[in-house]
């Protein structure tokens, strides 16, 4: 079994042995066989951008397996998690990644893209035509050549709006996919957003839909109704698939017992936390962990 520490591993820049960056603000690199990458599952803290142009591989990303071959497009964002990835030996691919806080910099207006933040969390994989791919080799080219200038006063803001573009070329191939269109947002999409945000930092903190109503300083009951307006999903649902979610990595790559994984998780006791397990997956948590029942779950 997989060891793991208590939060999982937690990429960042320094992962990435042979890259060239700014300010450890943004990194360029074209081998993904650069990146240190252990047996443990690691949890991103960053996006990460990539197109594969030769080669096949796969990759495990919360839990389930994506093939990558030639002309796929990955986007991978804060709290995905990896299991690791297996790739051909004639594999090649242009990678980015901006460090978290920069991100925010550079794009002022993110929190404007919530349709394409769901999409990228769902379908972190698209196959692009040729035509998509060299416009995002040549973003990648002219990046890496601007970063590795010397000098230059405004050489950091070129590449800031060089990321800019890229990352809207990048955003026009999800909307041209999966007609995703970013808008004006109203109240209720607002409420989304941040309440999405919150469970994605505090699920291991509070399970209470109250607990955000009031973080957010709604009442529980208009939570409810506008997450499920919005998403289709009632704010417990989501609540409960990022707890599952974290519990079965834990559980299949962890070294940890039991107990101390619904510690972390902030259950009560183990036994609140396996009848909370089996509730939601049909089996018990040491069940699942041995895949005595449902090992493809």
């Amino acid at each position: 079994m997989l060891s793991c520490s208590k939060d999982m591993l937690v990429t960042d820049i320094n992962a990435i042995i042979k890259k060239d960056n700014i300010d450890n603000d943004i990194f360029i690199f074209d081998d993904i066989r650069d990146i240190s990458m252990p047996d443990n599952p690691i949890k991103l803290q960053m996006p990460i951008f990539g197109v594969c142009t030769a080669g096949y591989g796969t990759i495990r990303i919360n839990l389930k397996e994506y093939n990558v071959t030639s002309n796929t497009l990955i986007t991978l964002l804060p709290d995905h998690i990896i299991h690791g990835y297996n790739i051909s030996a004639d594999f090649k691919g242009l990678f980015i990644g901006i460090s978290p806080q920069y991100s925010e910099e550079i794009i002022p207006d993110i929190h404007t893209l919530l349709p394409f933040v769901l999409n990228f969390k769902e379908s972190p994989m698209i196959r692009l035509n040729s035509e998509e791919v060299e416009s995002i080799a040549n973003f990648h080219a002219f990046l890496w050549h601007k970063m590795r200038s010397a000098t230059g006063f405004y050489r950091k803001r070129i590449v800031n709006h060089l990321l800019q573009a890229l990352l809207f070329e990048t955003l026009n191939i999800y909307k041209n996919r999966n007609d995703v269109t970013p808008m004006r947002r109203s109240r209720n999409e607002e409420i989304f957003y941040s309440f999405f945000l919150l469970v994605e930092k505090e699920f291991k903190v509070d399970r209470s839909v109250a607990f955000y109503a009031n973080r957010l300083c709604i009442s529980p009951k208009h939570l409810s109704a506008v997450i499920k307006a919005v998403s289709g999903r009632t704010a417990g649902e989501w609540i409960d698939n990022y707890v599952i979610l974290a519990s079965k990595v834990l559980l299949r790559s962890s070294s940890q017992t039991i107990q101390e994984i619904s510690a972390e998780l902030n259950f009560a006791n183990q036994s609140f936390f396996g009848k909370y397990f089996k509730q939601h997956v049909g089996m018990s948590p040491s069940q699942y962990r041995d895949g005595t029942i449902g090992r493809n779950s």
